[in-house]
């Protein structure tokens, strides 16, 4: 059962980064929405099955299984909306405007968590406008702007891998779908795992210390072993086998 008239609609956060997922939970809340954050897929899952929501928002690299993998179970708990958020903050060469969405509703860049989220939310869902104090808005948008893409470097190297090549599906999910294997789809979006490979590099220079121990060694192909890994675990229709 969702929500009904005088309550306030019940939305479901799957977010790894508390400081990301704390600011939209305030600005949600100031939305009229409210929210319960799951830190990982496992928190997620159990989240819809004990209780009714009327929206999941989830990262597409959600810690424990991307969010692409949670629309489906999202769908059969009853979910009327499903958002997914794109993990990467930074502009990248492979950003484009998604075609396909692996069975969710919309998608929102991490940047806009506090301004584009709530009026897609409510779009989606049928509800009236919200007046929100500007001063709540730019103290969340600020922060938000600042973090950034801090939880790249907090990453280990296969999550990180994991985590930019989930961004880069979210935005590729027609030449990924459309492709009859996994080779076929490498050769679609090969052009865009370059500019994911690149990302990777960049983020190994801005880690401090012995970066070949933390984020693996120039030579190991972690972005292509993370494509080949997420790519197997979707069917042909764009949602998740």
């Amino acid at each position: 059962m969702g929500s009904s008239a005088g309550t306030r609609p019940r939305v479901l956060l799957g977010h790894g980064g508390p400081v990301i997922a704390g600011a939209a939970q305030r600005i949600l809340d100031a939305h009229g929405f409210e929210v319960e954050i799951g830190a990982d897929s496992r928190g997620i899952e159990a989240a819809l099955s004990s209780s009714s929501w009327d929206a999941l928002v989830v990262d597409v690299a959600l810690p424990g299984a991307p969010g692409f993998e949670l629309t489906g179970v999202a769908r059969e708990a009853g979910v009327k909306v499903v958002i997914l958020v794109a993990s990467v903050f930074r502009r990248t060469s492979y950003k484009r405007q998604p075609r396909r969405l692996y069975g969710a509703d919309d998608y929102v860049e991490i940047h806009h968590l506090g301004d584009h989220l709530p009026n897609r939310l409510r779009a989606h869902l049928g509800l009236r406008d919200a007046e929100v104090p500007v001063e709540t808005l730019r103290e969340l948008l600020a922060t938000l702007n600042e973090r950034g893409d801090d939880h790249l470097l907090e990453q280990t190297p296969r999550s990180l891998a994991m985590l930019i090549v989930a961004d880069l599906l979210l935005y590729n999910g027609d030449r990924i779908t459309e492709a009859d294997s996994i080779d076929e789809a490498l050769a679609a979006v090969a052009t865009d795992l370059d500019g994911a490979r690149d990302l990777f590099e960049r983020v190994r220079d801005q880690v401090r210390g012995d970066v070949d121990v933390r984020l693996g060694a120039a030579d190991d192909d972690l972005i292509g072993e993370a494509f080949r890994e997420l790519v197997a675990g979707l069917d042909r229709t764009g949602d998740v086998s």
